[in-house]
C-alpha cells in the first residue's frame, strides 16, 4: 500500500466482540465506516481519539484510509 494515497483517517474502537466501531461526532459510535467521520489531518484524529480514551476502557485507535481506484486487487476468478 506504499504507492496508495491516503483519504483521510478515521477513529475506530474494538469491542468486547470483536466488532468495530466508527466515531462520528453527531451519532457517537456507529458500525457502518461510511457513516464515521474521515478526519482530513492526522494529528486531529488522533486528538480526538486521545480525548475519547480517556472516558473509554476499549482500545481507540485512528485508521487511515486510502482512495479507491475503482481496481480489483489481484482477485482474478479462476473458473472455481
Amino acid at each position: 500500500m506504499a504507492d496508495e494515497e491516503i483519504a483521510g483517517y478515521l477513529i475506530r474502537r474494538e469491542l468486547e466482540n470483536g466488532d468495530d466501531e466508527f466515531w462520528n461526532p453527531i451519532e457517537k459510535w456507529v458500525s457502518d465506516p461510511g457513516d464515521s467521520e474521515l478526519y482530513e489531518d492526522e494529528d486531529e484524529a488522533n486528538a480526538v481519539a486521545d480525548l475519547l480514551s480517556e472516558n473509554d476502557s476499549l482500545a481507540i485507535t485512528v485508521e487511515e484510509v486510502y482512495f479507491d481506484d475503482g481496481e480489483e486487487e489481484d482477485e482474478a476468478t479462476d473458473g472455481e
